[in-house]
């Protein structure tokens, strides 16, 4: 028989040993100054100072925009998809990209474009991701 035991998540060092709090820091006294012996927050802040968030490398260069998109015709003869039924309105994102140029870079380019497409159905996310290449180089 198995039985359901929640179990408490715990913070830890990056070495694995847990703390006490992550929410304090040890000081002096209620009210008085963080002390430097507190190894748990020198780790945070040394962590933050020292993430790097790196480029965005494949598709880097794009744009996006939220919508609505409302199935106008019944194509239901087609698909049994919630998403596809008359009259339904489904948020979505959609996204247009180059695909070789980092930020910066041209959009004279003749490199491939790409798109993607996210229903937020009812039934889950339906995404729709495609690339366009041109022909003649």
């Amino acid at each position: 028989m198995t039985e359901n035991i929640s179990v408490p998540a715990v913070s830890t060092t990056q070495s694995g040993a847990p703390v006490t709090s992550d929410a304090h820091s040890k000081s002096v006294g209620a009210d008085g100054a963080i002390i430097l012996t507190d190894h748990y927050l020198i780790e945070k802040l040394a962590q933050f100072n020292r993430e790097r968030v790196p480029e965005r490398v494949v598709h880097a260069k794009g744009g996006g925009a939220f919508g609505t998109f409302k199935t106008s015709e019944d194509v239901s003869k087609y698909t049994k998809a919630a998403l596809f039924q008359p009259g339904t309105e489904t948020d979505m994102l959609i996204r247009f990209s180059s695909v070789a140029g980092e930020a910066g870079s041209p959009d004279t380019w003749r490199d491939p474009r790409g798109f993607a497409v996210k229903f937020y159905t009812t039934e889950g996310n339906y995404d729709l991701v495609g690339n366009n290449t041109p022909v003649f180089f």
